[in-house]
C-alpha cells in the first residue's frame, strides 16, 4: 500500500511540473486572476508642452506656480476694475493669462492636438497581477474617445501578452467609462472578462452640458452643501473646516461673494466665452464625449464652426451618436457576449454649484441618472411622488429604500449598484472589497447575488465599509454590521444632535433677515 501511495504522489508530482513547465512554454499564466487594466477619469493623465526636452511645462492639471502666476498677472487689472469699472479690459486681461498658461491644450479644427503638446505614456513591463495589482493607461483625455480606445486596444494587447492571459478585467473610472464604451464599440468584447464602471458619464453629465450651453448660476447653499455634505467630519482638522464653511455662510460672506461672482459672470461671461473657453476648452473632444443628448445640438451650435471644425465636429458627432446614443445595445451586448458588468452609481452629493442644474442628483459631478444609464432619480433632497410605482414592473423591486431613485429604468437594472454618499471616483477598502468580489469570480453577479452588496448600500467612509440598505432577494440572510467606532461615529453620536438644533436656530435667524 506504502509503495502504491509513494508512486501516485511521483505521478502526481510529474503532473504538476510539467503542466508548469506546459504553461511556462506556452506563455499562458493560470494563476486564475485575469489581469485588471484601470481605465482613468478625466485628467488621470499630466498634459505637457515640449515634452521630454528643456522647455517642458505642465499644462494640466494646473500647478501652483501656474495659478499664482495667473493671479500675480491679473492682480493689476483687478485692481484697475475696482476703480475704471472697465469690465472688458479686465476681460481681456484674464483671457490673455488663461490662454498664456492654458492655450496650448486647445485642438485644431481637425480634432487633433499640436505635435509638441501630449501626454507621457507608461508601458508596463511588469507581470506581476492579481487583486489590487491593476495596470495602470494613461491617455491624453483632450482626444477623440475612439482614438484613444484605439490606444487602449493596443494596451489591453500588450497587458496580456506580458501576463500570459488571454483576457482581461476593465475598472473603468469617470471618463474611463467613456474610453470603455468606445472601446467595445470599435473592438468588440472578446478580450473582456469583466467590466466595472464606477461614476461613469455613460450618458453625458449635466455639468458638462449647461457649461458648454451657458447656463451658469451660483448658490450660496449650494456650496455649503457640496462642501460639509462631501467631506464629513472624520477629525479634529475637517471639523475646524467644516466649522469655517458654517462660518463663511452665516456671516454672509459667502453670499457677498457668489453675489459678486454672479454679477462678474453677467459681465464677462461673453468674453470670457469667445475668448477662452470656447476656444480652448471648447474644442477638447474628451469634453464633448460628456455631454448629454439633451444638450448636444444647442453646445455645438453655439461653440463649434461648421466651416473651420468640420473634422472635429465628425468626431464629436461620432462619438456622441455611434456610442452614447448607442449605450443600450453596446451594453446588451456586452452582456450577451460574456463580459461580467458592474455600473456604480454615487447619489446624495450635492452637484457642483455652477450651473442651473446644481438641484440634481449626483455623485458631485455626474448626474446620477447617467452615470446609472437611466435610473428615474429624485431631485436631490427631495424623493419619488407620493404613490409612484416602479416604471418597468419586471418581478423585481428596484426602488430604494430611501425611496430617491427607481432602478427599474436603468438599462441593465440588475447590474447597476447605487451607493449613497459616495464621492465622484472615490473608493476605499471596502468598496474595493466588493469590486474584487464582482471581478475575481467565476459567477455572473448581479444585485441580488450577495445581501452584503444589494443594488442599494450606504456608504460608511469613515469605516472604511459599505452597507446594504435593503432589497435583499428572497430567503437572504441579511447582514448584521458593528456599531462604527471611528471618530466621525462619535461625532455623529455626540455632537451632531446639539450641532443640528444650533443650525437650525441659525437657519431661521437667516431666512427672516437677523442675520
Amino acid at each position: 500500500m506504502k509503495k502504491l501511495i509513494s508512486v501516485l504522489l511521483c505521478v502526481s508530482m510529474i503532473f504538476c511540473v510539467a503542466s508548469t513547465a506546459a504553461s511556462a512554454l506556452s506563455g499562458k499564466c493560470d494563476c486564475g486572476y485575469e489581469p485588471t487594466i484601470y481605465v482613468g477619469p478625466l485628467g488621470n493623465s499630466t498634459i505637457y508642452e515640449n515634452p521630454d526636452t528643456e522647455d517642458e511645462r505642465e499644462l494640466y492639471r494646473p500647478t501652483a506656480e501656474m495659478i499664482i502666476g495667473i493671479v500675480a498677472d491679473v492682480l493689476p487689472a483687478a485692481i484697475c476694475l475696482a476703480v475704471t469699472k472697465d469690465y472688458d479690459k479686465f476681460a481681456d486681461r484674464v483671457c490673455a493669462s488663461l490662454n498664456d498658461a492654458m492655450g496650448a491644450l486647445a485642438l485644431d479644427g481637425d480634432g487633433n492636438s499640436a505635435e509638441n503638446v501630449s501626454v507621457k505614456p507608461e508601458i508596463p513591463d511588469d507581470p506581476t497581477h492579481g487583486p489590487d495589482n491593476d495596470y495602470y493607461f494613461h491617455y491624453d483625455w483632450r482626444l477623440d474617445p475612439v482614438e484613444i480606445a484605439a490606444q487602449l486596444d493596443d494596451f489591453v494587447q500588450h497587458i496580456k501578452e506580458l501576463t500570459g492571459h488571454d483576457k482581461v478585467n476593465f475598472r473603468a473610472s469617470s471618463m474611463g467609462g467613456v474610453v470603455t464604451m468606445a472601446y467595445f464599440n470599435e473592438y468588440g468584447y472578446d478580450d473582456v472578462d469583466a467590466c466595472i464602471f464606477q461614476c461613469c458619464p455613460i450618458l453625458g453629465t449635466s455639468l458638462a452640458g449647461d457649461l458648454l450651453t451657458g447656463k451658469i448660476a451660483f448658490s450660496a447653499s449650494a456650496l455649503l452643501d457640496l462642501g460639509v455634505g462631501a467631506y464629513p467630519p472624520v477629525d479634529i482638522e475637517s471639523i475646524m473646516l467644516d466649522t469655517l464653511f458654517y462660518v463663511l455662510y452665516y456671516s454672509g460672506i459667502i453670499d457677498s461673494a457668489m453675489g459678486l461672482g454672479t454679477s462678474l459672470v453677467d459681465k464677462l461671461k461673453d468674453k470670457l466665452y469667445s475668448d477662452f473657453l470656447t476656444p480652448v476648452f471648447g474644442t477638447v473632444l474628451g469634453l464633448w464625449s460628456f455631454v448629454p443628448d439633451e444638450s448636444y445640438e444647442l453646445a455645438k451650435q453655439m461653440n463649434l464652426d461648421p466651416d473651420t471644425q468640420a473634422g472635429l465636429i465628425n468626431k464629436a458627432d461620432y462619438y456622441h451618436y455611434q456610442v452614447q446614443c448607442r449605450a443600450d445595445e453596446i451594453l446588451h451586448s456586452a452582456v450577451n457576449s460574456g463580459v461580467r458588468v458592474m455600473i456604480v452609481a454615487g447619489y446624495n452629493t450635492q452637484a457642483t454649484p455652477i450651473i442651473e442644474s446644481m438641484d440634481d442628483d449626483t455623485d458631485s459631478t455626474v448626474d446620477t441618472r447617467f452615470a446609472s444609464a437611466g435610473a428615474t432619480v429624485a431631485d436631490r433632497k427631495s424623493t419619488l411622488p407620493e404613490g409612484y410605482t416602479q416604471a418597468v414592473d419586471c418581478g423585481h423591486n428596484h426602488i430604494s429604500p430611501d425611496n430617491r431613485i427607481d432602478a427599474s429604468t436603468c438599462i441593465l437594472p440588475e447590474n447597476t449598484w447605487f451607493i449613497k454618499d459616495m464621492l465622484h471616483s472615490n473608493s476605499h477598502d471596502g468598496i474595493r472589497a466588493m469590486y474584487n468580489w464582482f471581478t475575481y469570480s467565476d459567477e455572473y453577479y448581479n444585485v441580488w447575488s450577495d445581501s452584503r452588496y444589494t443594488q442599494f448600500l450606504q456608504n460608511d467612509k469613515p469605516n472604511k465599509r459599505i452597507i446594504a440598505m435593503g432589497n435583499f432577494a428572497d430567503g437572504a440572510v441579511v447582514p448584521e454590521y458593528a456599531e462604527g467606532t471611528s471618530f466621525h461615529d462619535k461625532y455623529e453620536k455626540y455632537v451632531a444632535p446639539i450641532a443640528a438644533k444650533v443650525l437650525s436656530v441659525l437657519d431661521y435667524l437667516k431666512e427672516n433677515c437677523y442675520i
